[in-house]
């Protein structure tokens, strides 16, 4: 089994914990099955800040600077456990550790998984903290799930990836979850999740500060309570044909915006996001497209809208050559995005509304199945402020075990 799969089945569980990708396990006499497998991974990078309007107002840095960090993903310890088949019913649980290389070991673990799973003739329920379903299949279909992106300086536990710039980022949401067995390639997943947060975007408009946080970008925020839930779905179809495969994904989520202290949002968020990736020989492709919106406060929206189309060529079976390009265009009032960074940040620009472009080239070479040497460059620009333009060079690893 490859290193990705043994990873992705630590990242986020679509079905029930498999014992199969651990790379340490353990057997009981009663039949109970222990799992220990994790990763991880360290880049030097190097950030050109070209000299732009950034500093103490806007809270980006005006300057080029380097740091030795993780990427995208931070470390991860993962334990899986799993019961013996009875009933027709087989139980696992699953939890994970997220310790991060560049923050003092005092406050850099964090807990994204917990959860159990039950899964039968009908289909697999989890129950606990996982990934949300909204926006998973863009993340771990996007190059940078295993390199840099955009989002370094700060310090901040990892780097975003294409996180805000190409797609929502899926969180990890207190939920309970059902996903069906597969129905000739068919897979249909809904999700009751707590709410977390009012909106999509706290802030709104493009990522803010040092661009580390990525809260903008639907990671939860415990400072409300709500009167409603929120609500995931999807629908995905994995086909094969002669010298290929394919995935086609739709996705969404909705959540009301009534908050239990009274206060009305100005309008319930909601999302959607469709994709596919394609596998020919030793090509692979990549595009996805989303579009949401949700409140900021009672008499404000924002309104946004992402895509990536993503192409590259995998030599030998090991070595990924891979680019890709995405577009965030807000359409944000301009309140929502001065509030954020500061009138100063639009002057002589339209301000109503403002796109971001990312391009990350890369080459992710897997020497074998445990280690992964990657070299990535990524180039952003904001077409109506410099506050956010950025060349991000970084060379890495991880070790999977």
């Amino acid at each position: 089994m490859t290193f990705n799969k043994k990873v992705l089945a630590g990242l986020v569980a679509f079905a029930a914990a498999s014992t199969s990708a651990q790379a340490v396990t353990v057997a009981a006499n009663d039949g109970w099955e222990l799992g220990v497998s994790g990763l991880i991974n360290q880049f030097i990078v190097h950030t050109s800040a070209n000299d732009n309007v950034g500093g103490a107002s806007t809270g980006v840095s005006n300057d080029d600077f380097n740091e030795v960090r993780d990427g995208l993903l931070p470390a991860f310890l993962n334990f899986d456990m799993k019961a013996p088949t009875m009933n027709g019913l087989d139980i696992a649980a699953h939890i994970s550790f997220s310790p991060a290389t560049n923050v003092d070991s005092y406050s850099g673990i964090e807990q994204r998984e917990v959860y159990f799973t039950v899964a039968g003739s009908f289909g697999t329920v989890l129950a606990g903290k996982a990934l949300g379903l909204y926006g998973s299949h863009n993340i771990l279909t996007e190059q940078t799930l295993f390199g840099i992106g955009y989002g370094t300086g700060g310090n901040g536990t990892t780097t975003l990836g294409g996180i805000g710039l190409g797609y929502d980022y899926a969180s990890w949401r207190s939920q309970v979850k059902w996903t069906s067995n597969d129905m000739n390639g068919f897979k249909i997943a809904l999700a009751v999740m707590d709410p977390a947060q009012a909106t999509l975007r706290v802030a709104g408009g493009k990522p803010t500060g040092s661009l580390t946080s990525g809260t903008n970008f639907g990671a939860p925020t415990t400072a409300f309570d709500s009167e409603d839930l929120r609500y995931e779905g999807d629908l995905s179809y994995t086909g094969a044909f002669d010298g290929g495969s394919y995935l086609l994904w739709l996705s969404g989520m909705y959540q009301g915006d009534k908050i239990a202290n009274g206060l009305d949002l100005k309008d319930n968020s909601q999302a959607w996001t469709v994709g596919g990736t394609l596998a020919l020989g030793g090509f692979e492709f990549m595009a996805q497209y989303s579009d949401a919106q949700g409140s900021a406060s009672a008499t404000v929206e924002n309104e946004w809208s992402q895509y990536i189309v993503q192409a590259g060529y995998r030599f030998g079976g090991t070595t990924l050559v891979s680019a890709n390009y995405s577009r965030l265009t807000d359409d944000s009032s301009r309140a929502v995005r001065e509030a954020a960074y500061g009138a100063t940040a639009f002057a002589g620009g339209n301000a109503n509304d403002d796109s971001v472009d990312r391009i990350t080239v890369g080459v992710y070479h897997d020497v074998n199945a445990n280690l992964k040497l990657v070299a990535e460059y990524t180039k952003v620009e904001d077409d109506n402020s410099d506050v956010l333009d950025r060349d991000i060079f970084g060379i890495g690893g991880f070790v999977f075990f």
